[in-house]
């Protein structure tokens, strides 16, 4: 059986292997074979044995049928690609984020369906800005749709509670949002899957707390305008485009006025002594908003308060800084036993809402017990343990 041909579809094969991530190289490593053999089952020239396409199968993760569709299966949409990279070589989504964004998809298709179906009416905010908007009065919009005044922000105890905050508002009016680590944050530190039934935002969680609330607030104002997208924030360079440049750019002070608004930071500004350092400043600042020392560095920037290479200097500085913490964290973390549980991991990666969803039509009988628990990736005897962290009571 191992040496009998499978008569699978090559611009398949091609697909899956793409989607999945995979240059050439790395796929015939991955399968033990040479590359020079991976272009002849792709272009038809040969074919792999039956073993060989079921190793495919796994390595791409497709079930083996898939291959021998007569072409290839709509999937997910590419996303759009806002990320300002140095070379061109690391522009290819890598196996590790498109497994996050094919989940979302996912996650995001069901749920579609299930709120279509209980009758839940679209999101009005969705797809209501252009890049001709003033980003100050879309700020206003976004604070006021998630009933957020400015002062609750800065009365949190510190920037996680500040994140989480924002987390539960924007939840709480029907926007999906999930964490995960394990993707380079110069690849993505964010990105959206806008709709205006149920949109998804991924924060990447090996971030800063400050930092990724800044990246939830970019992708609002990226649904604002309906634009889905992946994005890593960079905000002084050569984009693509210059249309994504502008996008990334009205998006970066769409965020900034939301988290920093105009007039308390000219009036805390105004506060502090001209022959303090401005990295003292910035560093003041950022403790009263709870956001990051680098989005005062680019708020700043953006008064005219300090230049482009002052910017990027500090940037880098920062950057660097967080690098350097986020190391010994994580050196710490492996002398501790233990970690987050894992319902909390599981909590995170689901997303609160997404999880309340899903174990809502289970207890509804919307859905049975064996799809919810490959909704939520996880076995139906641990739905109680999971439904506690999320809030939520299975039985009376």
């Amino acid at each position: 059986m191992s040496q009998v041909e499978a008569l699978i579809t090559p611009s398949v094969l091609r697909w899956a292997r793409e989607r999945a991530g995979f240059s050439l190289s790395q796929a015939a490593t991955k399968l033990k074979r040479s590359q020079e053999e991976i272009i002849a089952w792709e272009s038809g020239e040969k074919r792999p044995t039956i073993t060989q396409a079921r190793n495919a199968s796994e390595l791409y993760k497709r079930p083996l049928a898939v291959f021998y569709l007569p072409e290839p299966p709509i999937d997910f949409d590419t996303l759009r690609d806002f990320r300002k990279l140095p070379n061109e070589d690391i522009r290819m989504f890598n196996k590790e984020l498109l497994d996050v964004i094919r989940t979302a998809y996912e996650h995001q298709h069901w749920v579609k369906e299930f709120l279509r179906e209980e009758g839940v009416s679209s999101l009005s905010f969705v797809g209501t800005a252009t890049l001709h908007d003033n980003p100050k009065s879309v700020a206003e919009q976004i604070l006021n749709a998630f009933e957020i005044s400015p002062d609750e922000q800065c009365k949190t105890q510190s920037r996680y509670y500040a994140l989480k905050l924002w987390i539960r508002k924007v939840e709480s009016k029907g926007v999906y949002i999930f964490r995960g680590g394990n993707i380079d944050l110069n690849s993505c530190r964010g990105f959206v899957l806008s709709d205006n039934v149920a949109p998804f935002i991924y924060l990447n969680s090996d971030d800063a707390y400050a930092a990724m609330m800044f990246t939830l607030i970019h992708e609002l104002a990226h649904l604002w305008l309906n634009l889905s997208g992946v994005s890593n924030l960079n905000s002084i360079g050569t984009f693509v485009t210059l249309e994504d440049s502008n996008i990334e750019m009205f998006c970066n002070q769409v965020a900034s006025e939301t988290l920093i608004y105009s007039e308390r930071f000219e009036t805390e500004l105004n506060k502090l002594s001209t022959t303090m350092k401005i990295e003292d400043r910035i560093e003041r600042i950022s403790r009263i908003f709870k956001v990051s020392e680098e989005a005062i560095a680019r708020k700043m920037l953006q008064y005219g308060n300090i230049s482009n290479k002052k910017y990027e200097e500090l940037r880098q500085y920062y950057q660097i800084r967080w690098d350097d913490l986020k190391r010994i964290r994580e050196e710490k973390e492996k002398e501790r036993d233990g970690g987050p549980s894992f319902y909390v991991t599981k909590l995170s990666h689901n997303g609160y809402l997404y999880t309340q969803t899903v174990i809502g039509a289970y207890l509804s009988g919307k859905v049975s017990g064996r799809d919810a628990s490959s909704l939520l990736g996880v076995k139906l005897n641990h739905f109680s343990k999971l439904a506690a962290q999320a809030g939520i009571q299975l039985w009376n």
